[in-house]
């Protein structure tokens, strides 16, 4: 007696469809990028033939971000949350206040924006941020 094996078909994943589905996913993907809006803030550019400013030693309000993303000001480290009650304060007795802030190169890149702002919250506009010099 001779015994017949079954055999087994291959089972396949259809692929037809795979095309169409990715074009839609990009289509989508593409309409919804066009939805989001971002937001930012908007810093006020001098004009280019503004002439250059005088500015008081009194009205100078220094900060500088260290490599490890800290806020120095008067030669000590500052929460963010404290330095803008600090910038408040000397916006509400100074109102010609002019930032300057400079920062470490190596300083991580989301503190610039979370100083900025704070300075906008508190309705500074008078801003000169700057890197500090290579090593």
């Amino acid at each position: 007696m001779r015994i017949r094996r079954k055999t087994r078909e291959v089972g396949e994943i259809p692929l037809a469809s795979t095309a169409d589905i990715a074009f839609l996913l990009i289509v989508f993907y593409l309409a919804a990028s066009a939805l989001l809006e971002f937001h930012g803030i908007t810093i006020p550019l001098p004009r280019a033939d503004a002439p250059p400013m005088q500015i008081l030693r009194e009205n100078i309000f220094r900060i500088k971000i260290s490599p490890a993303g800290e806020y120095v000001y008067d030669n000590g480290t500052v929460p963010l949350e404290e330095l803008q009650e600090i910038l408040r304060e000397a916006r509400s007795s100074n109102p010609d206040l002019v930032v300057v802030v400079r920062v470490s190169p190596d300083a991580p890149s989301e503190t610039v924006p979370a100083l900025v702002a704070r300075l906008h919250d508190e309705n500074i506009r008078r801003v000169s941020i700057g890197m500090e010099r290579g090593r």
